[in-house]
């Protein structure tokens, strides 16, 4: 199962950086560390590496999620 470590940026606008936040926090895939300034880290577990991919696209397209940065992706349990 792929396992993905992730810093969203959010809005600097107050109102969309809390739907944002309600937003991420409903998708079961990802969980989500204590904010730091307009930086959330999470990690997202996904079945596969497109569901994984799928997940950013959705987060990018979240009204207040101002950019996505994929730290690492850990894949090594899947076969080749």
């Amino acid at each position: 199962m792929p396992l993905s470590a992730l810093v969203i940026t959010l809005s600097d606008e107050p109102s969309a950086r809390a739907r944002a936040c309600r937003s991420l926090a409903a998708e079961a895939a990802l969980s989500l560390g204590p904010p730091c300034g307009s930086r959330l880290p999470a990690i997202a577990e996904t079945a596969t590496l497109l569901a994984g991919e799928e997940l950013v696209e959705r987060m990018l397209c979240t009204d207040g999620v101002d950019f996505v940065d994929v730290v690492s992706v850990d894949f090594s349990d899947l076969e080749p």
